[in-house]
């Protein structure tokens, strides 16, 4: 397959493929369980025609053109997103910016539409809340009732639920910034993760006796600030490993208006000079201990990181 794995239009992609291509269509912020049910559809339409899963989504929140400045903060870039729409089984990603022309298309065109870019379209797959078209008019039942004049097949996933409530980004985003990791890894279907270059510290946590692997990370949607069990993984040496890491502006060490950061105490390693600045860190949040806050002095902090370690050991036994 010649096929591109991202592009930036539906036409773009009209234009190169000719198999039958199944759609699945939505924001995906987080991929969540949820999404991957709408993905799963078209992947499985896909397979029985011997056709493309492409979905559809867009780098920014509609929100960011609809209510400028009052879009939420997403959980995800548009590269993370799109790499794993790849890794749950896309065949191909379609990063549509999300402007006039398409916000404009009238609920009643939104099939016509997706039918004269993409001539091979075999079928619409999409989730029960999904609305689409200018003023947000259509949605999943008009898409049922309409799919047969344009030759698609429609498929609705059904929501999924954690507890009472349906599974949607906006509650992992609550969750996340309260710190209710658990949650947020149960309804993602994978453990919320960090991902970036380890930049060279102070030095603070190695003059206390714990040195740390430092990631400066300032997503949109940002966890709560505090001590995590975490899993680290990093090329060099090669192997995840657990650690305890604290994530926020440190406040006992630091003055205002810092950059959070996120300091990575590997357990049971005392040697920390084979991880160099530059290296790839992926960290795995799975457990939140307790909120950050401010100490009286570097004892105290020292004591409390002590504390945090022993549970952190504790937890690991856990998982």
């Amino acid at each position: 397959m010649n096929l591109p794995s991202v592009v930036g239009s539906l036409a773009e992609l009209g234009e190169r493929e000719s198999k039958p291509i199944c759609l699945a269509i939505g924001m995906f912020d987080g991929v969540h369980r949820g999404h991957r049910t709408v993905l799963e559809l078209a992947v499985g339409e896909a397979r029985s025609v011997n056709g493309l899963a492409v979905a559809l989504t867009f780098p920014e929140h509609p929100a960011k053109f609809l209510r400028p400045g009052k879009e939420p903060p997403l959980l995800m870039n548009a590269e993370a997103k799109a790499k794993l729409l790849l890794d749950c089984g896309a065949d191909c990603v379609v990063l549509r910016t999300f402007d006039e022309s398409f916000a404009d298309v009238p609920s009643e065109d939104f099939l016509a539409y997706l039918k004269e870019n993409l001539s091979s379209l075999h079928c619409v797959c999409v989730g029960e809340n999904f609305h689409f078209g200018k003023d947000r008019i259509g949605d999943a039942d008009y898409l049922r009732k309409n799919g047969d004049r344009y030759g698609l097949k429609v498929c609705i996933a059904d929501g999924i639920l954690d507890g009472d409530e349906p599974i949607s980004s906006s509650r992992i985003r609550e969750a996340l910034s309260s710190g209710r990791i658990k949650k947020v890894n149960r309804m993602l279907g994978y453990s919320y993760s960090v991902f970036g270059e380890m930049a060279k510290g102070r030095g603070l946590g190695s003059e206390i006796g714990f040195p740390t692997l430092n990631l400066p990370w300032v997503p949109e949607a940002r966890p709560a600030y505090g001590v995590y069990l975490v899993e680290v993984t990093c090329p060099n040496p090669s192997g995840p490993k657990y650690a305890v890491a604290n994530y926020g502006v440190r406040p006992t060490v630091e003055g205002v208006d810092v950059q959070p950061l996120l300091e990575v105490h590997l357990l049971g390693e005392e040697d920390f000079s084979s991880y160099k600045p530059g290296d790839e860190l992926s960290v795995e949040l799975h457990r939140f201990l307790r909120p950050e806050r401010k100490f009286d002095s570097l004892d105290s902090l020292k004591t409390q990181i002590a504390a945090d370690k022993i549970e952190a050991e504790k937890l690991v036994l856990t998982l």
